[in-house]
């Protein structure tokens, strides 16, 4: 920012810079500052002189807009620094003891910094937007909504028209935002899929299913391994059914103490589905027509050219992306 400035009365002292719409000003005795480390996105740049009287100029105001430079994948990956759990994030390589070896980044935890404003450009985000960062599987960012959005039946796909209907209708113009995916929706048995840790959940799931079934959607629910996954590594070792442990439940952000649907069938009965029961503890649905409810978080993968803008990542202080 470089002012151009003539005397009065007196010469001119010192000049104030801000980038913040005011909060706060910079004191220099330059008429050309330079603001540094500055994320993507608007800014409101303001600046006053002083005289050696101390009396003031007019505050003058100019727009500014800074290019992104990380993609949100990036910041993510940022953030993991190359140290297993920096961050609450983990790398799935090879060689992370008892992961998904995908090469996925993933947030595990009790509360990590993962929470994302989606489809609001409000000061505070309101709570309605408020989404959390799975990881990042090829480049795309996976979120998963803070809230569940409704109490329904599994019964004849309503999930499914549901969330890739009126919900994702009522985004508006950010359903540009949300690719489509091809969702691995077959599943396995009980024996493969609730007793058994989640690497061996992952295999079952996503990479060998005994049912094949997929559905290309843009909004889905959490995968089995998601919820897995998501406890703090300790619990890696631990059957998805023992998941119900108290020292389990309390270091896996996923958690939210409700019967809440996955979109995983129970293999080639299309009629189970399994379910996080409100202890924490998987269980298989027998019938999908049977009348139990459970809760539904919307989950979907963002375009790979999403970028990071501000933000920590912190309920207060939310990542904002373009």
């Amino acid at each position: 920012a470089t002012v151009t400035a003539t005397k009065g009365t007196n010469n001119i002292s010192k000049y104030y810079y801000s980038i913040d719409n005011g909060s706060t000003f910079i004191e220099s005795t330059s008429n050309s500052y330079t603001f540094s480390n500055v994320n993507g996105g608007s800014y409101r740049i303001m600046v006053k002189v002083m005289d050696t009287n101390k009396k003031y100029s007019n505050i003058y105001l100019e727009n500014a807009y800074v290019e992104a430079s990380q993609t949100l994948a990036e910041y993510v990956i940022s953030q993991y620094n190359n140290i297993q759990g920096n961050n609450g994030i983990y790398y799935h390589n090879s060689s992370l003891a008892n992961g998904a070896g995908d090469n996925s980044y993933r947030y595990a935890g009790a509360n990590p910094n993962n929470y994302v404003c989606f489809g609001s450009d409000e000061e505070i985000c309101p709570d309605d937007n408020l989404y959390r960062i799975i990881g990042v599987f090829d480049e795309n960012v996976k979120l998963i909504k803070t809230i569940s959005v409704r109490n329904m039946e599994w019964a004849s796909d309503s999930q499914k028209t549901y969330l890739n209907g009126e919900y994702i209708l009522n985004l508006g113009i950010y359903t540009k935002n949300i690719i489509n995916t091809m969702w691995k929706i077959g599943g396995s048995s009980p024996q493969n899929i609730k007793n058994v840790v989640p690497s061996v959940v992952y295999q079952n799931e996503i990479k060998n299913p005994e049912d094949v079934s997929t559905n290309t959607l843009q909004i889905g629910l959490m995968y089995v391994s998601d919820y897995g996954f998501a406890a703090s590594p300790s619990a890696w070792t631990t059957n998805l059914e023992s998941y119900n442990s108290s020292l389990i439940t309390s270091v896996n952000w996923l958690y939210l103490g409700l019967k809440e649907w996955t979109i995983t069938k129970a293999g080639v009965n299309y009629s189970n589905v399994y379910r996080i029961d409100d202890t924490g503890t998987i269980i298989r649905e027998y019938d999908r027509d049977n009348g139990k409810k459970g809760e539904i978080r919307p989950t979907f993968y963002l375009n790979s050219n999403i970028y990071y803008i501000t933000g920590s990542g912190t309920y207060s202080d939310p990542i904002r992306i373009s």
